[in-house]
């Protein structure tokens, strides 16, 4: 025990000299930033919330792991890539070593402090694709096997399936797991429930929930050129709107090359794909489907809101003078191709602003032209704030299979989970997207705004009716959704509703 203790001591060093030495690289890195766009601001303390909070190293909040030794076994976590496509995939689960790279140094870190405490070996069973990941659950549990101690699943593909199939342990229940602590991210611990079991949940454990978010990055120097207002501005100021965003897109297509036709040499107010469509609408606060007081989820789509909201949202991207559609253009077939010709084309100053998930932000450190981050605008001036979805398709969340032991599991994660809110998230947060990303301390600001206001669409998650594909896929031919769209959709909904419900009332 005092060798096991001394060795946890020098570890804890090593974590100490390392988040120094992050810090230190930060502020160099911050002071070498050329700052510019907009008045100076003090750089935010923290971000509204919770699991985003800038974290003190030396002021942890107090914890007492439930030690369990585990006898140099290896602890293994289920994750999944996402094809060919590099900037959807689960880099928080394992690092074979130091690299000098934030986020992996961080992760080693952490598995390094959590496998000392366990006597165990933090390891990474991954899959290429999502689905290849929901087999070998399925597989596993269904043989009565413990290949997994936990897994990093991807909502879309994985939550419901699993869930319903009884191939998940319910988290609420689970030995040594402390949901209401703050490295838990509160608001999935509340949204992600259905009739009061919960399978999924996420937090500071892993960044690929955060790298899911939808946001916007702008052009600085077509701003400029163009005599565009101030867009930080219009965010404080709670003017940032769509029909703001409408009119100021409209300013800056261009036909470059004159031949009369607007393609890919042109340039657009926006580029977007079809995953923006399900964060269009939750920033306008509305959504697919919503949980009653009873913890009971319904269908909320079916709204003169909603529809007016997709009105707005059609006049901007179904204009293709104005907007410029990456996924139908340059085709749906590989989504890394698309994904990066758009940002090619933001990089050549094409377009004044871009749609992106938060994981495609970092793809930009190495354009030449200054760019801004923005949060998706609101749907007018009265709403109260901006709002960012988790994409359901890259969005990540830990599940725990019903087959591992659940006192060990729980105790694992909830010590790498604490150790996480002080190696991972500062990592993340404040080295990578705020210092290496970020090129101005609006820039950090509108991070935090990102950050504070995070929304789980149970609809989307759990693709309630294939109203969210429709949203998605029928952007790829211009085509609007109605409401006869959703009259056509609502009995399967209604029915994937009550199904989920059964099957979860029906694991007691």
């Amino acid at each position: 025990m005092k060798r096991k203790i001394k060795n946890l001591l020098c570890v804890i060093l090593v974590l100490t000299m390392i988040l120094l030495a992050l810090s230190s690289c930060a502020s160099e890195e911050a002071g070498n930033n050329e700052k510019s766009g907009g008045d100076d601001n003090n750089t935010p303390g923290q971000s509204g919330g919770d699991e985003e909070e800038a974290v003190d190293e030396n002021a942890r909040l107090p914890f007492e792991p439930t030690v369990i030794d585990l006898g140099g076994r290896n602890f293994v976590i289920g994750a999944a890539s996402w094809g060919t496509e590099l900037t959807s995939d689960q880099r928080d689960v394992f690092a074979e070593k130091d690299t000098g790279d934030s986020i992996n140094d961080a992760v080693y870190t952490r598995n390094a402090v959590t496998g000392e405490i366990f006597n165990c070996t933090i390891v990474e069973d991954k899959y290429t694709w999502p689905g290849d990941l929901g087999s070998a659950i399925r597989k596993a549990v269904n043989g009565g096997l413990s290949t997994f101690d936990a897994a990093f699943i991807r909502y879309g593909d994985n939550l419901s399936p699993l869930s319903t199939a009884g191939m998940l342990m319910d988290l609420k229940h689970l030995p040594n797991l402390e949901l209401s602590n703050q490295w838990w991210d509160q608001n999935s611990v509340k949204s992600l429930s259905i009739a009061d079991r919960l399978f999924a949940v996420t937090g500071d454990i892993q960044i690929l929930d955060k790298g899911s978010l939808s946001a916007f990055v702008f052009n600085k120097q077509l701003q400029a050129d163009y005599q565009i207002e101030n867009l930080y501005s219009l965010v404080k100021d709670g003017k940032w709107t769509f029909p703001k965003m409408l009119e100021i897109s409209k300013l800056i297509s261009d036909d470059l090359n004159g031949d009369g036709v607007m393609d890919e040499n042109d340039r657009y107010g926006l580029l977007y794909y079809r995953d923006a469509m399900p964060a269009f609408l939750a920033a306008t606060g509305e959504c697919i489907a919503r949980k009653d007081a009873d913890d009971m989820p319904y269908m909320s789509f079916n709204t003169e809101k909603v529809y007016n909201a997709l009105d707005l949202i059609y006049e901007v991207i179904y204009d293709d003078t104005v907007s410029f559609h990456t996924q139908k253009n340059f085709g749906e077939s590989d989504t890394a191709q698309f994904i990066q010709k758009g940002v090619n084309m933001f990089q050549k100053n094409q377009a004044l602003l871009m749609y992106v998930r938060m994981t495609e932000i970092e793809e930009l450190r190495g354009m030449d032209t200054d760019f801004g981050i923005l949060p998706f605008p609101k749907y007018d001036e009265a709403q109260s704030s901006y709002i960012s979805c988790v994409n359901s398709y890259i969005g990540s969340a830990l599940v725990v299979p019903a087959t591992a032991d659940p006192e060990v599991s729980g105790a694992v994660l909830e010590a790498m989970a604490y150790e996480s809110r002080y190696t991972l998230m500062p990592a993340y947060y404040q080295v990578t997207l705020k210092t290496k990303v970020g090129r101005d301390e609006e820039s950090e600001e509108m991070l935090d705004l990102i950050f504070k206001n995070i929304t789980y669409d149970l609809g989307g998650l759990f693709r309630f009716g294939g109203i969210e594909s429709g949203l998605m896929n029928n952007t790829t031919s211009f085509t609007p959704i109605t409401a006869s769209f959703y009259e056509k959709n609502e009995s399967k909904a209604i029915k994937d509703i009550d199904k989920v419900v059964e099957k979860y009332l029906g694991l007691d």
